[in-house]
């Protein structure tokens, strides 16, 4: 490439790369405002701020950082399990603050227990979410301590006693004075995943109808992974819902619920692999069993609905009747078959459509039965669940600390960056002493994030949040200085910035950064610090970048293929566990099935996860991204056959026909296993086998095994080819993976997400 065209090439990536992240900066999530977590947090905050004012109390400030940042933590759940986050939190942060400000006291401490502290908080990510979100919290506290230190020894736990007063209010407000009903959490998570269901159902009706092939991709891509995150959260609910309670009535109906919905879940992945590969809509005087389809997909919907009314008001209600299941489907098909307008493999396709709604309708008929059950005493004949949601062995506490204590480890990495940079924003800020130099510190702890797409995106928000906030704080300044108004105002923009943050951080940024300067106004009477808050910040931002670029950071490119890997060697063990069970003579089914088929739902959404990351991480170069958004798009295509193959009530047992599946998965497995190490160790994959051959599919001459299992299970053989179908397509985008150039034009076609 000449110098000019080299030069015009990276302008052209810089700017691609620009608009990419500001769209990023303003992408609003789908979801609402959370305006009653808002409202709590407000009112979290600005009692102890109001009280602490009036009465004169020794460390009003610690009151108000306690009620609102145990506030928080609140994410809702069990109360059981939020009583301990905001408690644990509380402790926490109050042992922060008394440490804080004791090494503020000591210039010569401060910098080496800044690094100790924040480390080890940043460490506790190790534990999960939750005590990631509390080592934040900790840490942030200890920096803010370090800046305004105490007088004396004795000052120092008035600061920690202060912040457990404010946090023990929080705690009062959310879980004393709003209703305590311990299984409320559990059934608004049951009753999200009906009703991502009847969504799912809606969208499969919609698109029977229009039977147009390529608009099934996008409805996979839409909505399984929001499906399987929604079940995973529901059953992680549950699960804490019922640790520890005596009784099992309630806690049992709602597992038998979850795996309802569950189950109806995989019948529509099933019965849209059926759909797909059916023909055009017939035309003309006879029934179309598209139309019955959709049809029979909106009862399903509307069933969906009424089970979630039934699990969120929890009362004796009259149980719905629903009319729907497959026998019009096969009226439809009774009239083709008369006229002589289907084939042999469409007659089974279609009978198979048939099976998979009545069993789907008979899956609803429990579920309604369990609902209307749900607030009574145990009944007689309730059906138990398939599976116990039992609590999983606890390892050992120092077990997690073992694993991670390599710097393969992405958290300690991650700690170690977060310690040292803020160790650098504190010697900064005992060096230079900028005005409320601890926001330079606060700005680093919020931005840095394990991943550098996210940090990046972050930083981005932060800023640009921040300097919105200060010019309206400015604006708001210069005209309304009236105490009581202004505490007024605040009182909305603190709800308003926690309602926003599951919308959008910048958002949350804007009018936090209005609240703070605002307050802090008030309480100086320094009236300019806007600007010294957009100036702090912007220094925490490009501190915050500096350690996440230079401090063992590694791109998402080097993680995605890890990702990837897994996500296929799930589906090749999804598989294995189908061929084992027909080797047996058996259809598939029990909790092995089950608890492969979730292993595959979570590594893929990993692997999604992973490549959006990717997507948000700052380039030079823009690679060839279709190769991996076909590997993504057609893992999940995988899973879908194989899900369908899954819901089979029988397998023939010939033994021609048993040796054509045992050659079959062999090769099957074989092929996985060498492309997810493909895909791993950036090689080429091997070439395919002819799977065709293998099960006598389109072969003019097929063998004695391949002939039986095209003469006794032609959909099955019909089954198999479509998987096949789906490997070979994972193979070429593993393969134009190694021979991708850079992209020649901004956006991806959509036609390379196309299924064969």
């Amino acid at each position: 490439m000449a110098p000019l065209e080299a030069l015009l090439y990276g302008g052209w990536v810089i700017r691609r790369q620009f608009l990419e992240h500001a769209k990023a900066v303003a992408r609003f999530a789908p979801v609402r405002p959370s305006a009653k977590a808002g409202l709590r947090a407000a009112l979290a905050f600005f009692v102890p701020t109001v009280v602490g004012s009036a009465l004169n109390l020794p460390g009003g400030l610690w009151l108000a950082v306690g009620g609102f940042n145990t506030s928080f933590v609140d994410k809702g759940g069990s109360y059981h399990a939020r009583f301990r986050a905001m408690g644990g939190t509380a402790v926490a942060a109050a042992a922060a603050a008394v440490l804080g400000s004791l090494a503020g006291m000591h210039p010569a401490l401060a910098i080496p227990a800044a690094l100790l502290w924040v480390t080890a908080w940043s460490f506790a990510g190790v534990y999960g979410a939750a005590a990631n979100l509390t080592g934040n919290i900790a840490a942030t506290t200890f920096v803010i301590a370090l800046a305004l230190p105490a007088d004396s020894a004795l000052g120092a736990l008035e600061s920690g006693a202060a912040l457990l007063g404010g946090a023990a209010w929080a705690m009062v407000l959310s879980l004393v004075l709003w209703p305590i009903r311990p299984y409320r959490p559990a059934r608004k998570a049951v009753a999200a995943c009906f009703d991502a269901v009847a969504d799912y159902a809606e969208a499969m009706s919609r698109v029977a109808q229009a039977g147009l092939e390529d608009t099934w991709q996008a409805l996979m891509q839409e909505q399984h992974g929001r499906i399987r995150e929604t079940l995973e959260l529901a059953r992680t609910t549950l699960t804490a819902t019922r640790q520890g309670r005596g009784e099992r009535g309630r806690g049992e109906r709602l597992l038998v619920l979850l795996e309802g919905a569950d189950a109806m879940f995989m019948g529509l992945i099933a019965l849209g692999e059926d759909l797909e590969s059916l023909g055009p809509p017939v035309s003309g005087p006879v029934a179309d069993p598209r139309a019955a389809v959709a049809v029979a997909l909106l009862d399903c919907a509307n069933t969906a609905r009424d089970l979630v009314r039934l699990v969120q008001v929890e009362g004796h209600s009259r149980r719905p009747r629903p009319e729907w299941d497959g026998r019009a489907v096969r009226d439809a098909l009774t009239d083709l078959d008369a006229r002589g307008l289907v084939t042999r493999l469409e007659r089974a396709r279609l009978l198979d459509v048939a099976r998979l709604l009545t069993e789907m309708r008979e899956r609803a008929d429990v579920a309604l039965d369990t609902a209307c059950r749900l607030p009574g005493p145990p009944t007689a004949g309730m059906p138990p669940p398939a599976r116990e949601l039992a609590e999983e062995a606890s390892p050992s506490l120092l077990e997690p600390v073992r694993a991670h204590l390599t710097l393969g480890s992405e958290v300690l990495r991650h700690a170690l960056r977060v310690g040292l940079t803020t160790t650098a924003a504190v010697w900064i800020a005992s060096v230079f002493r900028p005005n409320h130099g601890y926001w330079v510190t606060l700005t680093v702890l919020t931005v840095m994030q394990p991943y550098t797409g996210p940090t990046f995106l972050k930083a981005l928000q932060r800023v640009l949040g921040t300097v919105v906030g200060g010019l309206l704080a400015i604006a708001v300044a210069s005209w309304l200085q009236d105490p009581h108004a202004l505490m007024a105002l605040l009182f909305c923009t603190a709800a308003l910035c926690v309602s926003l943050i599951p919308l959008n951080y910048g958002l949350f940024t804007v009018f936090a950064t209005l609240t703070f300067v605002l307050l802090a106004e008030m309480g100086s009477g320094d009236w300019t610090l806007a600007t010294v808050r957009i100036v702090n910040t912007l220094i925490g931002g490009a501190l915050a970048l500096a350690g996440t670029f230079f401090l063992w950071q590694r791109s998402e490119e080097e993680r995605f293929p890890t990702q990837m890997a897994e996500a296929l060697r799930a589906d090749r063990e999804f598989f294995a566990v189908l061929s084992a069970a027909w080797q047996r003579g058996e259809p598939p089914a029990g909790a092995a099935l089950a608890e492969v088929r979730r292993k595959l739902g979570l590594a893929t959404i990993n692997a999604e996860t992973s490549f959006q990351r990717l997507l948000n991480e700052p380039r030079w170069r823009t690679e060839a991204l279709e190769p991996l958004m076909t590997l993504l798009a057609f893992t999940r295509r995988f899973a879908a056959v194989c899900t369908l193959l899954a819901s089979r009530r029988s397998v023939p047992t010939t033994p021609a026909v048993r040796e054509a599946l045992e050659r079959y998965a062999r090769a099957m497995d074989g092929a996985m296993e060498d492309l997810a190490d493909a895909v791993l160790h950036g090689r080429r994959p091997r070439p395919l086998p002819s799977l065709d051959a293998l099960i006598g599919w389109n072969v003019p001459t097929p063998d004695a095994a391949g002939a039986a299992l095209a003469a006794e299970a032609p959909l099955l053989q019909s089954q198999l080819e479509r998987l096949g179908r789906q490997l070979s397509v994972l193979h070429a985008a593993a393969t134009r993976r190694l021979e991708a150039a850079p992209l020649s034009t901004p956006e991806v076609q959509p036609s390379a997400l196309n299924g064969p």
